[in-house]
């Protein structure tokens, strides 16, 4: 670092380069910024407090902070915990900002502590220099530091635009898949909604039926076995029916079936 310098004597005696001193500054900001900044200026100042929620803000926490409260140690612990959180995570983002320094150096030229090319000249020669505006112009786009940089830029503005070309010869084909993604979004959602419905179909047909509808559908099947057997066997006497033993074996299967019925039916009954 350097120490303040407050006059011109002590600007001349310290024997130090403003080119020098200017990227030393850029450079330790660029390398270490700094996670608190201070305004200094009165004006700035006040313009800043006068935002929405800044003032107020300070003096709620300042009748906060007067305020006695029983669970103030509490809360300091967790205010404690938070800023620690607060501090590890600006940490965090500090060293995720910071550029290796051969990067920085090889992004931007360091500032030449001579240009030999002024040096050389004479009083004379400069006086012209500084008076014509054009020919000042030249001599410093000549200057290899300058060239270095125009050249740098245009490298950059190259790139860019090539980038930029690169971006625009993709947006038909970038809309192309939107709008193919919007399509299977769509599917998707129709999917989506049929299965939930065949799900809820699924849901209702596997569940355990409830006990009274159960005994409902057992009596109504229990009727409807005996009212078939009956059926049977008075279609079987009205036609004079000779085979005796398929006669007795139909109408016992249909009546065992409904005495079944009617044994669950009432075995639920006890069970309610």
């Amino acid at each position: 670092g350097y120490g303040p310098i407050s006059s011109d004597q002590s600007w001349s005696s310290s024997n130090l380069k403003l080119g020098d001193a200017v990227y030393a500054v850029i450079h330790h900001f660029q390398l270490q910024p700094p996670s608190i900044s201070q305004i200094v200026d009165e004006n700035l100042r006040r313009r800043q407090q006068g935002l929405p929620g800044t003032a107020n803000n300070k003096q709620t926490a300042t009748k906060t902070s007067n305020r006695p409260n029983a669970t103030s140690s509490s809360n300091g612990t967790h205010g404690g915990n938070g800023a620690v959180v607060q501090a590890t995570a600006i940490d965090k983002k500090e060293k995720a900002c910071k550029v290796d320094e051969d990067e920085l150096s090889s992004l931007i030229p360091r500032v030449p502590t001579s240009f030999p090319e002024i040096e050389e000249m004479s009083l004379s020669q400069l006086n012209d220099l500084v008076n014509n505006k054009e020919a000042l112009d030249t001599f410093i786009n000549n200057i290899s530091v300058v060239a270095n940089l125009n050249e740098l830029k245009e490298s950059i503005e190259t790139s860019n635009v090539d980038t930029a070309t690169a971006n625009l010869a993709l947006e038909e084909k970038v809309k192309s898949i939107c709008m193919e993604v919007e399509t299977l979004k769509q599917d998707l959602k129709s999917n989506v909604e049929t299965y939930q419905q065949l799900d809820a179909r699924r849901a209702a047909m596997t569940r355990p039926p409830e006990i009274h509808e159960a005994l409902q559908e057992l009596t109504v099947a229990k009727k409807k076995a005996l009212n078939e057997s009956d059926e049977f066997a008075d279609d079987w006497v009205e036609s004079g029916g000779s085979d005796v033993s398929a006669f007795v074996k139909q109408f016992m299967e249909t009546r065992v079936l409904h005495h079944t019925r009617a044994a669950k039916a009432e075995r639920l009954k006890m069970a309610m």
